[in-house]
């Protein structure tokens, strides 16, 4: 399995995770289930669109007016609810609904009368009842059984949220033994209309406005003074809406905890069957859109996860998905956009973010310490800092690329080696290395191998390093300098350590790890590392500490150089010009220019040239480089070409 296949897997292994976990901690963590009521009921509350007031269901309301008119406020007389029933169906109701449990006797006279209104009826009819012993004791449901006939029974209960109590499905009834069909139901079968024994979501019916309720509702008192085509072919509920009687709360109490948040039974009853006779549905998701849309948002989650960028920077792009997401889920449901689910996708994209940092932090900081435990010995503290933050900018397999390179090497050191013991040797030399990487180091060079004595380093390798050339160049004057302070204090002391010759060059090489399975070494190969070595070599015969290509030269505009030649290296056919960097103190002696004019004269071949070096060498006597090009011409070589036979 390819570690890209292992990759996909793992992070779709997080985002199912974040999915399974998001739905089931809606599910069964009373806050975040509140919570996503709450963002359901302010769409519901807030943003449903309007409809025209029912013309199919009528409540025959009996509120304060009514009970006025007895003697006792409950149970509601018994005749006047017969009276109403007669009422009713004289006026051409479609059928009638009593939302009112009869559970306890009054008056026996208007006891037997109702009872017997209810079975002779001639309009279709339905009555509440109720089993469950936390709505009636024994008694109360033994004499239940005796007032309401068997085929009249509907279910009065109502299914409420165990998060917040809200009425927010049908009761389907059924439930127990003895429980009939729910109301909503049972009104609809009473019309020959099968629904399905589930727990339906109610389809709350929006007003019209403020002041037009979603039902026509009258004091049941009034029943008989209205006309006959306001009752003819409807559907009449008859129930309490007293203010503080058999109230209960609904989604769409998130915006209003009067009258239309808690809602009369007798209403809420009415939402649900008007919802069956228009053939609406609420138009919340199910159960496998929920979770696939709580999957693309895990999906986003890792996506973002998967950013190469700090956590301020995916929080702030978390929260504009999140906060966009709900705003368009909130705003769109105006338009039609189903009751799409917030808190599970938004927690799933949370989970999905922190699980994919996590797992890829870990990969991260594996990798973090594969490359401080690789390049450590290698390269300054800092780079190794940059590799960890950015492992991106390395390339550890073998890549071609522009490096620079420098190549030390002490002059006499195996003559040296030969006079000291082995402990001083290896404190003279421990010392100096010491020292000579700490500058390395310091410019950010890498340091690929000591080979004795001698030190190879890389600029540009293994991150970028626009400026690579100029910061080897200064790096070598800066050891030059080292050097050469060393060399003087051991040899004060009897150490007779020589001076330390330094080349660089400049140009494209290999550069990666290279080895076996069991030792690897991050180095450069190719000709120019060659090049490099050999550039250092040659300062022997032209007497110069620090040698320097034509090719490094060429991108350090801000530093002074002089042209030591046109130089056929050892091995190589083609001449390359090499120079020696050139201190501040030397460009201010005239030294340079009056040396440039000289080689000009020789590379013209002007029969002047060879005076041209005599009067440098008498202006600046020592000058190494004059010394060598008139040491040629002592032996009738008067060319600016130089070939080298030795290394």
């Amino acid at each position: 399995m390819t570690k890209q296949i292992r990759t996909l897997l793992t992070l779709g292994g997080v985002a199912a995770i974040a999915t399974l976990f998001a739905v089931l901690a809606v599910h069964y963590l009373t806050f975040l289930g509140s919570l996503e009521n709450i963002a359901r009921d302010v769409r519901i509350a807030g943003y449903s669109k309007p409809m025209p007031q029912s013309k199919d269901i009528v409540i025959a309301a009996i509120d304060e007016s009514t009970v006025a008119q007895f003697p006792y406020r409950s149970p509601v007389d018994r005749a006047f609810l017969a009276t109403l029933v007669k009422q009713l169906e004289a006026k051409g109701a479609r059928e009638v609904g009593i939302d009112v449990l009869f559970d306890q006797p009054t008056e026996p006279a208007k006891d037997a009368e109702l009872a017997r209104t209810l079975r002779e009826a001639k309009v279709p009819l339905f009555v509440s009842y109720t089993n469950s012993g936390n709505i009636v004791d024994e008694d109360q449901l033994k004499y239940l059984n005796a007032f309401v006939p068997k085929n009249l029974r509907a279910g009065a209960n109502l299914a409420t949220d165990p998060f917040d109590d809200s009425v927010r499905w049908i009761f389907p009834g059924e439930t127990n033994p003895g429980m009939p069909m729910g109301f909503v139901r049972k009104a609809l079968a009473v019309l020959g209309i099968k629904t399905p024994r589930d727990q339906v979501e109610i389809a709350w019916r929006p007003n019209q406005d403020a002041e037009t309720p979603a039902f026509p509702q009258f004091p049941a008192q009034t029943v008989g003074f209205l006309p006959d085509d306001w009752i003819k072919g409807k559907i009449v509920l008859i129930g309490a809406v007293q203010s503080i009687t058999d109230r209960h709360r609904t989604p769409l109490a998130i915006v209003d905890e009067g009258d239309r948040g808690n809602m009369p039974g007798i209403i809420v009853q009415a939402h649900g069957i008007s919802q069956y006779l228009e053939g609406r549905t609420a138009s919340r998701l199910g159960i496998p859109a929920v979770a696939a849309v709580t999957l693309i948002f895990a999906l986003i989650g890792v996506g973002l996860g998967l950013l190469k960028r700090g956590p301020a920077i995916k929080f702030g792009i978390g929260s504009v998905v999140v906060v966009l997401y709900w705003l368009g889920a909130i705003l769109g449901y105006a338009k039609g956009v189903p009751l799409v689910p917030l808190v599970a996708p938004t927690l799933a994209f949370a989970v999905a973010l922190w699980l994919t940092d996590v797992v890829i932090g870990r990969a991260e900081r594996k990798q973090r310490q594969f490359i401080q435990g690789a390049f450590s010995r290698y390269v300054s503290p800092a780079v190794v800092s940059q590799l960890a933050a950015d492992p991106e900018s390395l390339s550890i397999s073998g890549t071609k690329r522009e490096v620079t390179f420098i190549f030390t090497d002490i002059a006499g050191f195996t003559t040296l080696s030969e006079g000291l013991t082995s402990e001083k040797l290896s404190e003279v030399l421990n010392d100096y290395l010491d020292g000579a990487c700490a500058i390395i180091l310091k410019y950010e060079g890498t340091i690929d191998k000591f080979i004795g004595d001698a030190i190879m380093s890389i600029f540009n390798a293994p991150i970028a390093q626009p400026d690579h050339a100029e910061r080897a160049v200064k790096c070598a004057l800066e050891l030059d300098a080292y050097a050469e302070s060393f060399r003087k204090a051991q040899n004060a002391v009897g150490v007779p350590i020589g001076v330390t010759r330094i080349g660089i060059h400049t140009g494209h090489a290999t550069v990666g790890n290279f080895g076996s399975s069991s030792r690897m070494d991050f180095t450069a190969l190719g000709d120019t590392v060659n090049t490099a070595a050999r550039t250092e070599g040659v300062n022997k015969y032209f007497g110069t500490r620090i040698c320097v290509t034509e090719e490094t030269v060429a991108q350090c505009p801000n530093l002074a150089f002089r042209r030591i030649g046109d130089v056929v290296l050892k091995g190589k056919t083609k001449p390359v010009g090499l120079f020696q960097p050139v201190s501040a103190a030397e460009a201010a002696s005239g030294l340079v220019p009056a040396y440039d004019a000289a080689l000009a004269k020789l590379s013209a071949g002007a029969p002047d040239a060879v005076a041209a070096f005599d009067s440098l060498d008498a202006t600046w006597p020592g000058d190494p480089i004059v010394a060598y090009h008139r040491a040629r011409f002592a032996k009738g070589t008067t060319s600016s070409l130089i070939v080298l036979e030795d290394k």
